[in-house]
């Protein structure tokens, strides 16, 4: 991130702050004791998780018309995607060498410039995780060698309608999260051996049991179910402002030919619609600390 994108981003942070300060203050204590911080006030936790969001997110935010609310559940979405759950370290479109990060700022390899993520590929899917079954079924067996598809990361940008992973709401983006349901149904249980045509499993990009093609595979939602409701609106908000990629005409190897589409319609939003920040620097105590930090 450039000097200039952090400090107009900062600037954004200070509303933020401000009215999660007054809400997170007066909040009633959490169920159990914590640890004061030697660096962040008591009580401004989210406030500072939500304005740290904002200084490490790697793209450009759409947020035009956000009211501060809503501001401060994109910042704490992005502490979520980009400080915790290294969502684009599955979901990225980029490939090697450098796969999620931007070239000569690869953090794994020698004589490097700082680390930074490539924001042409971010959350863009397309990583091939291989099949579900990852091993040959026991000989014998009504499957033989067939292992099914390749597992290929999801596009999470959101399409033309600002709906995050090509178009789902809120309501099924949390149902994924707490289930790990597939909405696409792209990779179901096969049903039969030799039920398709010329004698392959069916149906089309089957896996074969014991593997559940209900659900996402790879995906950690047995971890992210424990998500708070809250925290999966965070997530879901902060995804539906960052630049949309469109790969609609794209099928990935392997992989059922639907398994990466997104339609950005007339494009992402102009460069304008973004935050690029203001000139002025927030002066607010939470910034000048996050400001020291990074």
């Amino acid at each position: 991130m450039t000097q200039t994108l952090l400090r107009k981003t900062l600037a954004a942070t200070a509303t933020v702050a401000a009215v999660l300060l007054a809400a997170t203050v007066l909040a009633p204590p959490r169920g159990h004791a914590q640890t004061p911080s030697p660096t962040i006030p008591i009580g401004l936790d989210d406030a500072a998780r939500s304005a740290l969001g904002y200084v490490i997110a790697p793209v450009p935010l759409n947020l035009k018309g956000k009211n501060p609310s809503q501001l401060a559940q994109i910042g704490l979405g992005s502490y979520f995607v980009n400080a915790i759950g290294d969502c684009n370290g599955c979901h990225t479109s980029g490939g090697p060498p450098n796969f999620n990060y931007a070239a000569n700022h690869n953090p794994y390899f020698l004589s490097q410039l700082p680390t930074m993520v490539d924001p042409t590929t971010y959350l863009g899917g397309g990583a091939d995780f291989g099949p579900a079954l990852p091993f040959n079924v026991p000989p014998g067996t009504a499957y033989g060698s067939y292992v099914g598809p390749d597992m290929i990361a999801r596009n999470l940008t959101p399409n033309k309608n600002g709906l995050p992973e090509g178009g789902m709401s809120l309501a099924q983006f949390t149902q994924i999260l707490r289930t790990g349901i597939d909405m696409d149904h792209i990779h179901p249980t096969c049903t039969s051996p030799t039920g398709g045509p010329g004698g392959t499993p069916t149906p089309a990009n089957c896996i074969p049991p014991p593997v559940n093609g209900a659900v996402l595979q790879v995906m950690p939602w047995p971890v992210f179910h424990n998500l708070s409701d809250s925290d999966i609106a965070a997530i879901y908000q902060y995804l539906s402002v960052i630049p949309c990629i469109d790969n609609k005409t794209g099928t990935p190897p392997a992989g059922a030919p639907n398994e990466l589409r997104n339609d950005c319609g007339n494009g992402t939003p102009p460069p304008s619609k973004y935050l690029h920040g203001g000139d002025s620097v927030p002066q607010d105590p939470l910034s000048r600390q996050l400001r020291r930090a990074h």
